[in-house]
């Protein structure tokens, strides 16, 4: 009897360990999944960042051949024609907002870069390259432009800018923003086991013969369901629910569940925000 009582015991602790590790190892393809989601979001803002950069640099390039011609027409000296002055000047302005142009948009993806929480091998030098180049581009300019005022051209034409490349740089610095806006974007989505079950949201995996079933994002989960929030203004998601467990993976010390006079579980505070959508920028909860 005692052999048979050993044996059942036995087989009891084998029985809870794979359960165990069938846990573990479902956890840990929760995080791998929202890791890869967080990491194509990211990529993509990078490449943006670096396609910026390539329009600066070719941008200088544009200024450059500008110069050139500049250069050549100037040398005509006392011999310049009126058309040829006015081809100067209006050369001169586009340079000027070309150049406006590249230093605000480096300016801002040095600050974004600088306040991000990722950091990306190469981007921080490649900016301080590119920033160099713009410095070194300038101070010929500004030599340019002496040498044009010894021609009896205005300074003041010299520094205007072409009214109508406004409309140029604005759109290109509110791509930049709206790339940087990526970064803080998150999506989260509550209700019970079975609306988010029927909304495409999660699905039941794992258990034995229909027992033990946990709930884990899906993989071409329902992203109509989800509401898109910005992470820097949204300390807190209210839920009013007497019962409610994150699906999704998040730091334990980055939340808190706020309960109200009634027991009632009034909404969830993000204490740590840094913290707390590192892991996925989705939320996942169940509500009961």
């Amino acid at each position: 009897m005692k052999r048979y009582l050993v044996l059942l015991i036995a087989i009891l602790l084998v029985f809870s360990c794979k359960e165990k590790e069938k846990k573990e190892i479902e956890t840990l393809k929760q995080q791998v999944e929202a890791l890869r989601n967080d990491n194509q979001m990211k990529d993509s803002v990078i490449n943006q960042f670096f396609r910026v950069l390539n329009e600066i640099e070719e941008n200088l390039i544009v200024i450059k051949e500008k110069e050139n011609t500049i250069s050549k027409n100037a040398a005509l000296g006392a011999e310049m024609q009126s058309d040829v002055r006015e081809r100067i000047n209006e050369d001169i302005q586009f340079i000027n907002e070309l150049m406006t142009q590249n230093k605000k948009s480096i300016r801002s993806l040095a600050k974004q870069v600088k306040d991000s929480d990722f950091k990306v091998e190469g981007l921080e030098q490649r900016i301080e390259q590119t920033s160099r180049l713009l410095s070194e581009r300038d101070s010929q300019i500004e030599l340019l432009k002496e040498s044009l005022a010894n021609l009896n051209f205005s300074l003041e034409v010299l520094n205007a800018t072409i009214d109508t490349l406004n409309v140029e740089k604005e759109l290109l610095a509110k791509e930049v923003e709206s790339k940087i806006d990526l970064l803080n974007m998150a999506w989260y989505a509550y209700g019970t086991k079975r609306e988010l079950v029927d909304n495409g949201v999660v699905e039941k995996t794992g258990g034995f013969i229909g027992i033990g079933k946990t709930l884990k994002l899906k993989p071409d989960f329902n992203e109509n369901y989800f509401t898109k929030i910005d992470v820097t203004k949204t300390p807190s998601i209210p839920l009013f629910a007497k019962k409610a467990r994150l699906v999704t993976s998040h730091p334990s010390e980055s939340f808190q569940l706020v309960l109200n006079e009634s027991n009632i579980i009034e909404k969830i505070d993000i204490v740590d925000a840094e913290s707390f959508w590192s892991a996925s920028k989705y939320l996942v909860i169940v509500v009961d």
